[in-house]
């Protein structure tokens, strides 16, 4: 996974590149912030369908859900 970061005073785009680790941590939390589970509880609750009807967090569910393997398999 590539972050980018912005600096406010840079018009330059700063790409950092994560290990396994830093990016499962990141996805980690962003299941935490958004949807109040884990990464884990959130895949599942995903692969079975509970996040369909879900018009309000729609982009906040898609945003996630591109970053996981699982949804490239699917």
């Amino acid at each position: 996974m590539v972050a980018q970061r912005s600096e406010t005073n840079q018009r330059e785009t700063q790409q950092i590149f994560l290990t396994e680790e830093e990016e499962q941590a990141v996805m980690e939390n962003l299941a935490q912030a958004k949807f109040n589970m884990s990464l884990e509880e959130f895949i599942a609750a995903w692969r079975a369908g509970k996040f369909d009807d879900d018009y309000e967090r729609h982009s906040d569910v898609v945003g996630l859900a591109m970053k996981l393997p699982e949804y490239w398999n699917e």
